[in-house]
């Protein structure tokens, strides 16, 4: 279903997503698939979600796509 060459990073809103979630079932399946991961996933801060997305996106040079 994925391409190898490409990372995909999961980008979960509000709350996370739970394990019968559609973005979980999309990162058991795609390779080369990670999930950001915020500190707090019930009290957003914009500034720190930025950050975490920011630094999920750099840790890697190959081509990224949000999900």
């Amino acid at each position: 279903m994925g391409n190898e060459s490409i990372r995909y990073l999961i980008v979960p809103g509000w709350q996370g997503s739970s394990d019968d979630h559609w973005q979980t079932h999309w990162q058991n399946s795609l390779p080369n698939s990670t999930r950001v991961e915020q500190d707090d996933w019930l009290t957003p801060r914009r500034e720190d979600w930025i950050a975490a997305l920011a630094e999920a996106i750099a840790a890697d040079s190959t081509p990224v796509i949000l999900i």
